[in-house]
């Protein structure tokens, strides 16, 4: 009888923490990610609130109660908040009748500057697992044939939750064309569509042009010579020409700490350095002045990858002082 008594309650226990079941879908604790987009949360069957406490910033009641609701989002409250750079924690409350009856915390890295990896503990967060899309088969098409990978805008079936990734100024084609599935292989293990090559070797088969100047350059800057494209460039879209990361003196400036702090092309009387941005560049109409102005990212036959080929310092000066 005293067992009996010990088993009911504890399967009771059992019961009602099962019917309030809280997770937080995404951002992953202890993950890391790269967009500030997204906050999933699946509430529970039985929850009819939840408030959300982002950097000690509570929220009001968002009220999933509603039959209207249930029907669109079933039990789940997605939210498009924007992280703060660095660690970030969301703590989640339920609510049932006005009662608070569960709650949970996840912690996440932001990486919003690709150049500054992740602190030690966090791993990146995949989305594609068995185990992560379970959470979304109920809205989603997790298992797209080619002929739907192949469908461009919003009927491509990656379009329903990655569309904002193409909102800025740049796009690259194959992202703007919906030609995931050209990169991305659907048949990737454990985790699907991981791209098919982490290197430049994927770059080179639509950009042979540039892969041909690179084998004909004398010196590679460092990330070209060990095929890492994606340092320097979103694959995806950007804000920035030709889909660089950063704009582009801050993007230099991440590995080359320091130059801009001293002097930089002193001219030869007046002392003064030579700028370095917000003026117009002369050898290039219509942009302003920045580190690539002088210096290819890519190649070149000299050090310092002086533009248009030049081997010298004085040769680079002409390209825009030509008196």
């Amino acid at each position: 009888m005293v067992k009996r008594l010990f088993i009911v309650p504890l399967l009771l226990l059992m019961l009602v923490s099962s019917s309030y079941a809280l997770d937080i879908v995404y951002p992953g604790d202890g993950t890391y990610v790269i967009h500030s987009d997204f906050l999933i949360i699946q509430a529970g069957p039985n929850v009819d609130g939840l408030t959300l406490d982002i950097a000690g910033e509570k929220s009001d009641l968002f009220d999933i109660s509603g039959a209207e609701y249930k029907a669109a989002f079933g039990d789940f409250l997605i939210v498009q908040p924007s992280w703060a750079p660095g660690k970030n924690t969301v703590k989640v409350e339920a609510y049932k009748a006005g009662k608070k009856v569960s709650d949970k915390t996840t912690s996440f890295f932001f990486q919003n500057n690709p150049l500054e990896p992740p602190p030690q503990g966090f791993k990146r967060f995949v989305m594609h697992t068995p185990e992560q899309e379970a959470f979304c088969v109920g809205c989603h098409n997790m298992n797209p044939t080619p002929d739907q990978l192949e469908m461009v805008g919003e009927k491509n079936p990656c379009a329903s939750c990655h569309k904002r990734m193409l909102n800025h100024k740049y796009v690259h084609g194959p992202a703007g064309a919906w030609q995931c599935a050209y990169c991305h292989d659907s048949k990737s293990r454990p985790a699907k569509y991981q791209p098919r090559s982490l290197n430049g070797d994927l770059c080179a088969e639509c950009h042979e042009d540039i892969i041909e100047k690179f084998k004909a350059s004398k010196l590679l800057h460092g990330p070209v010579a060990v095929s890492m494209c994606g340092i320097c460039h979103d694959s995806h879209a950007s804000d920035y020409p030709a889909q660089v990361v950063l704009p582009v003196n801050k993007l230099c400036l991440g590995c080359h700490e320091g130059v801009d702090k001293g002097p930089h092309v002193i001219t030869g009387f007046t002392g003064k350095q030579h700028p370095l941005e917000g003026v117009p560049d002369p050898s290039r109409p219509q942009r302003d002045l920045a580190c690539s102005g002088c210096h290819d990212p890519h190649s070149g036959s000299a050090r310092y990858y002086f533009q248009g080929g030049v081997t010298s310092r004085m040769m680079l000066c002409q390209r825009c002082h030509q008196k």
